[in-house]
């Protein structure tokens, strides 16, 4: 070893020395509170990284270039939020209190609404650019970048996953109401690789109606399989077996939405209709008074429709697993789902962040017009 070497090696060391690790006694932690103790064990996790990239220095120093590297972890695209609010306005991408700057401008102006596409995985959001029908994907913190092509209605995503999926066509006659057939990309975030593309003999159209948000009607998204609703039927597609098939519901009634093995159904009556929802191992639950809209929940708990009775017209979460129905605020509403179990609110003064479990809800710094997540 030269004289150079074991010199660089000894202040490398005495750097190493210098470090001390920051010491929180138990009744320091409660007296700051617990945001004040994440930050300090934030400082112990820091000290110790130092003391470790030191470390990694001597040893670089010393093998030179000559030492062969081997490879390296992917880098994972994004972070993964907690169950945060989240949708796109003027000033950007929001996702609780963080706003993220867009290279495109997600959403189309409609007269007084925006229309587009914008959909989440676990790392990030996928949405549709309209005026290039390129699909991005945005990872929380990460630099976005363009991932899909000749999209007309956009993605889906899958908020507890990194699956996110499209349907690419030519465009030559494409009617977003209406499309012919199209092949269905089925895209991992966060390998960053299309996993799976197959000619499918229908695509997702626009979403329409009242209280729904501007979107498409991707119904489920993930690494299992990828569900959709076209003009006439709602498709599955399997991933693993490569195949693809019809949901069988009996005419009149139509799927409203599924989570992989709970179905919501309207059942058609001369006159009227009901809303069901039908769970594995357990007796049919019925809502005459919801509306036919409706989606469940990314943990696949609540449903989100709308009660439509003499009295009230809003926005009601359904627990599924014990029934209950609960009414945020009697107004008439457009409803969405961002993660977990919070529900976006549309009402004619605010748009409401939901909490289903607990029962609460915020009102959102959202600007109009704004653009909530389709899935």
């Amino acid at each position: 070893m030269s004289s150079d070497e074991t010199d660089l090696i000894e202040r490398l060391h005495a750097v190493a020395a210098g470090f001390s690790m920051p010491v929180v006694s138990a009744a320091e932690d409660m007296r700051r509170g617990r945001r004040r103790v994440r930050r300090n064990r934030g400082l112990v996790v820091g000290a110790a990284a130092a003391a470790v990239l030191v470390i990694v220095g001597v040893t670089a120093a010393v093998g030179g270039q000559d030492r062969a590297v081997g490879p390296q972890p992917a880098k994972p695209p994004g972070i993964v939020v907690g169950d945060v609010p989240v949708w796109y306005d003027a000033k950007g991408l929001h996702r609780g209190d963080v706003v993220e700057h867009t290279p495109v401008k997600i959403g189309k102006l409609d007269g007084d609404v925006l229309s587009g596409a914008l959909a989440l995985v676990r790392g990030g959001a996928v949405y549709l650019d309209p005026a290039t029908r390129d699909v991005w994907f945005h990872p929380w913190g990460g630099e976005p970048h363009v991932v899909g092509h000749n999209s007309s209605v956009g993605p889906g995503g899958d908020p507890n996953g990194d699956t996110a999926a499209w349907f690419e066509s030519s465009g030559a006659g494409f009617d977003p109401l209406e499309p012919g057939p199209g092949e269905l990309v089925v895209y991992d975030t966060a390998a960053g690789r299309a996993i799976s593309r197959s000619m499918e003999p229908e695509g997702p159209v626009s979403l329409s109606g009242d209280h729904n948000p501007p979107g498409n009607t991707f119904v489920q998204v993930s690494a299992e399989r990828v569900v959709w609703t076209s003009a006439r039927s709602t498709y599955v597609h399997d991933l693993r077996k490569r195949t693809t098939s019809v949901i069988d519901v009996a005419a009149p009634d139509y799927v409203l939405d599924v989570h992989d093995r709970v179905e919501v159904v309207r059942e058609m009556a001369p006159g009227s209709s009901v809303v069901v929802l039908r769970t594995p191992g357990r007796a049919e639950q019925r809502y005459p008074g919801l509306e036919p809209r409706g989606r469940l929940s990314p943990s696949g708990n609540y449903l989100l429709s709308v009660e439509g009775t003499e009295t009230v017209h809003a926005a009601a979460i359904v627990d599924i697993r014990t029934g209950d129905l609960w009414v945020p605020r009697n107004a008439y509403p457009w409803i969405a789902w961002s993660y977990g179990n919070v529900a976006l609110v549309d009402v004619e003064d605010a748009l409401l962040a939901c909490d289903a479990t607990r029962r609460m809800c915020e009102t959102l710094p959202a600007e109009r017009p704004f653009l909530m997540p389709t899935n």
